[in-house]
């Protein structure tokens, strides 16, 4: 019984030394896997809310203050460095076995204003290889874990600190041939992933496009089509009839050109030459600048009631801020002016009308604008326009109804067909998507998406590695 006893006795202390290590490696996973899940949501909301870039990410830190170093010309001094966690207003973060985190960004997504592009198309840099590989990401988190004995190192990782704890061969290591220290080589960044061995013990978090990209192009979205619709409404209040523009036809997303009539879904058009005046004439006066954006005429009105008309085409071709008051100098007795949108002649009529006195009426033509709001740049910086198209409804085209109904159908977009314009996201390229000039629809859009406008359906459904497209409502 004595021997029986001491057999359990020892078996127990086995088991509850087993539990005992797996709870204390449980516990020191979930630690560093709490540092360094925070981490990497700290830099992709830093990324999507970025003012000036987003999409973006900060340089490492190469000297250990929590602060993203400073660029270098137009590079960030080193690629492989700490993560800047003051930079990013986060505690000083720290793994398991008490060190701070470490970071690898792709240089494509580095945050100056002189660097590449960022936008759906933009790829990472950085190829993960070993036990979890991807490939294109955009930044690699990494616990560094204990010090050890790199393969092919003499001696143990040094961490003593000033002198070593910015050299990151001290703190990450080595495995199937890839250096997770080593940074960009040949242009690339590769860095390992494997289980943990003597030799290795770095514990990687990958940030991928489909991590941060989505949230952007939402936003992008989002952007375009408030200015679409504030421009609507602007014109809706000035002369009684709101519209969007024409799209551009598909072809060269990099020089759209302007919006042509009839094509309902393509490119944001281009920003043509500026608008000028048509026609233009005044009875007890004459009127000079048709051909050009101003407009001038001079009139002595008498008993006689003045009245000068003008016109300005193709005010549907482009974005276009609504008409501004005429400027009027002299002092009529009575006065009034008006503007008013001829639908069938896409085009924008002024008229002005005085009694008694000596008038100069100055106006001028709706002033052109880029497709992107001016308060965000950062559209036209990052190229947004290449991986966007634009689609408007019947109803709210310049010689629609301004509404829905059977004659003049609005866009359906999963289910209710009430939406009077869509911004579409086109996302990263899918397999067999070429986006080659001239565009087809079909390198941008996928399933029921690609169709538009012949039937006025869009789909919205989940991401993935065959659909990606995100639309983004202008109204309702």
């Amino acid at each position: 019984m004595l021997v029986v006893a001491v057999v359990v006795m020892g078996a127990a202390l086995i088991i509850v030394k087993t539990l005992n290590a797996a709870t204390w490696r449980a516990d020191r996973l979930r630690v560093t896997n709490a540092a360094i899940t925070k981490a990497k949501e700290a830099l992709v909301a830093r990324a999507v809310t970025d003012d000036n870039r987003p999409g973006s990410l900060p340089c490492p830190d190469t000297d250990d203050d929590g602060v993203a170093q400073l660029f270098a010309g137009n590079q960030c001094p080193n690629y492989v460095g700490r993560l800047p966690w003051r930079t990013l207003e986060l505690p000083d973060l720290r793994d398991a076995e008490g060190e701070r985190l470490w970071y690898v960004l792709s240089p494509t997504h580095r945050d100056h204003s002189a660097a590449e592009p960022i936008n759906s198309n933009t790829a990472g840099a950085i190829t993960v290889s070993g036990a979890t590989p991807s490939a294109q990401v955009l930044a690699v988190l990494i616990s560094p874990g204990r010090p050890l004995i790199r393969e092919g190192a003499a001696g143990m990782q040094a961490r003593d600190c000033p002198g070593n704890c910015t050299v990151a061969s001290n703190y990450l290591d080595f495995a199937g041939g890839v250096d997770n220290a080593a940074g960009v080589v040949g242009g690339v960044i590769n860095v390992a992933s494997a289980a943990e061995t003597a030799s290795f013990n770095d514990q990687l978090l990958a940030i991928h496009a489909d991590d941060i990209m989505p949230l952007v192009e939402k936003r992008a979205g989002r952007e375009i089509s408030l200015a679409l619709r504030a421009r609507y409404d602007a014109w809706q209040a000035a002369t009684g009839k709101g519209f969007y523009p024409w799209a551009a036809p598909l072809n060269d997303p990099a020089n759209p050109g302007p919006g042509v009539d009839g094509t309902l879904h393509g490119h944001l058009p281009g920003t043509p030459a500026p608008l000028v005046w048509t026609s233009a004439s005044a009875n007890l006066g004459s009127c000079v600048g048709v051909g050009t954006p101003t407009l001038t005429c001079n009139a002595v009105v008498g008993l006689a009631l003045l009245n000068i008309t003008g016109r300005v085409g193709g005010i549907a071709t482009a974005f276009t801020e609504a008409p501004a008051a005429p400027v009027i100098a002299g002092l009529p007795l009575f006065q009034s002016h008006s503007w008013s949108v001829d639908s069938a002649a896409q085009s924008l009529d002024f008229q002005y009308s005085a009694l008694l006195g000596v008038v100069t009426v100055t106006v001028q033509a709706p002033v052109v604008v880029p497709w992107a709001p001016a308060s965000s740049p950062w559209l036209v910086d990052n190229q947004w326009e290449r991986v966007a198209t634009y689609a408007i409804s019947h109803g709210h085209k310049i010689t629609g109804p301004g509404a829905c109904n059977v004659a003049n159908p609005c866009i359906s977009l999963g289910g209710a067909a009430d939406k009077e314009a869509i911004v579409m996201m086109a996302g990263r390229p899918v397999a067999g998507q070429a986006r080659a000039v001239p565009a087809l629809i079909a390198d941008y859009l996928e399933g029921a998406d690609n169709t538009t406008p012949d039937d006025m359906v869009l789909e919205r459904n989940l991401r993935t590695t065959a659909f990606n497209d995100q639309p983004v409502v202008v109204r309702p």
